[in-house]
C-alpha cells in the first residue's frame, strides 16, 4: 500500500477539506483529489462523502483512519530504526509525559544519563493523552501517572509524593510531614478540579472523612508556589519545590499521598531494549531522587 496516498488521506482527515489538506502536503488540489480517489480504488471503498457542503469520511473510512495512523506510524518508526542502525549509536528516541514529570524527573534524568542517554526529545500532554502519542507514533514511550492500556507493555517505576509546600519560616516547615486531617484546617492553594493532583487529595480528604474550602483555586502549578512563598496559604502539588518552599509529605491512615508512575511502550517497538533498559534507569533514578518515605 503507497504511504504516500495514507499521508494524504490523513491530511484531507485532519484539514476536514481538500484545500487545506493540499496547503499541507504541498500538493495542488486536483492532484490531490485523484490521489484520494486512486486510494479508494485500490482499497475497494468510498472514504469520504462528497457534497457541496465539503468531505464527511464514511462509515468505512471512519474504521480505516486508525489503520492508516498505525501504519503511518509505524513506517516512521522503521525509518528512525534504520538512520540508527546506519549511524551505528543508539536510537534517539521521544518519550511523551506531563509536564511536571518532564520538568522535575525526565529533564534531570536526561543530565545523569550524559552523551550517551537514548532520550533525544521529550513531548509534554495532559496526563490522559500521554499514551495516545504511543498509538500515533508521535513518541517511542511514556512516562505516566495513568493506568496503562492493556496493550502495551508496562514498568513501575516508582512514585512521586504529593507535597504540602510551606514558607521556610512557617510553623510547619520543620516537620518530617503533615496529616492529611490537620492540613486541611489550613488555607490551602490548590489546583483545579481537573487536575490529577488535586483529584487524589481530593480522594484522600473523602476517604478520611474531611471536608476543606480552598483558599484559592489554580489551573498554573507556579502560580500556587508563589502564592504559597508570599504567606497565602499552603499549595498542595507534585512539583518540586520552588521559591525555597519546604516540601512536607502527606500522610493518611493507608502511608503518604503518592503518584505511581508507569514506563510505558510497545513490545514491537524496534527500540524495545533500549527503551526498556532506560526505564530500568529512571527506575533507579527514581529511587535515588525520591526515596521512600516511612509513612
Amino acid at each position: 500500500m503507497d504511504l504516500r496516498l495514507l499521508r494524504y488521506f490523513l491530511a484531507v482527515c485532519r484539514g476536514g477539506t481538500l484545500h487545506a489538506a493540499a496547503a499541507e502536503v504541498h500538493v495542488a488540489q486536483p492532484s490531490l483529489s485523484r490521489q484520494i480517489r486512486r486510494l479508494e480504488q485500490d482499497l475497494g471503498f468510498e472514504l469520504f462523502e462528497r457534497s457541496a457542503r465539503g468531505l464527511a469520511l464514511t462509515p468505512a473510512g471512519r474504521r480505516f483512519q486508525p489503520i492508516a495512523e498505525d501504519l503511518v506510524a509505524r513506517a516512521s518508526q522503521a525509518g528512525h530504526a534504520a538512520s540508527a542502525i546506519a549511524r551505528g549509536t543508539a536510537p534517539n528516541l521521544t518519550v511523551v509525559t506531563a509536564p511536571t514529570t518532564a520538568t522535575d524527573i525526565v529533564a534531570p534524568f536526561i543530565v545523569r544519563s550524559g552523551p550517551d542517554g537514548v532520550i533525544g526529545n521529550v513531548i509534554e500532554a495532559m496526563p490522559e493523552q500521554v499514551y495516545g502519542a504511543i498509538s500515533s507514533g508521535r513518541a517511542d514511550f511514556a512516562v505516566g501517572t495513568r493506568l496503562p492500556p492493556e496493550e502495551f507493555r508496562t514498568k513501575i517505576l516508582g512514585h512521586a509524593y504529593l507535597w504540602a509546600q510551606v514558607r521556610p519560616d512557617h510553623p510547619l516547615a520543620d516537620r518530617d510531614s503533615i496529616g492529611i486531617a490537620e492540613l486541611v484546617a489550613h488555607p490551602l492553594l490548590v489546583m483545579s478540579r481537573a487536575h490529577g493532583v488535586r483529584q487524589l487529595f481530593d480522594s484522600a480528604a473523602a476517604r478520611a472523612g474531611l471536608k476543606f474550602t480552598p483558599a484559592i483555586e489554580t489551573e498554573s502549578p507556579p502560580l500556587a508556589q508563589a502564592m504559597a512563598a508570599a504567606g497565602r496559604g499552603i499549595c498542595i502539588l507534585s512539583d518540586d519545590p520552588r521559591f525555597d518552599l519546604v516540601p512536607l509529605p502527606i500522610t493518611t491512615n493507608a502511608g503518604p499521598l503518592v503518584i505511581t508512575l508507569f514506563g510505558v511502550w510497545e513490545e514491537k517497538h524496534y527500540a524495545a531494549g533500549p527503551i526498556e533498559q532506560c526505564l530500568e534507569e529512571l527506575r533507579t533514578f527514581l529511587l535515588d531522587t525520591y526515596p521512600p518515605i516511612d509513612g
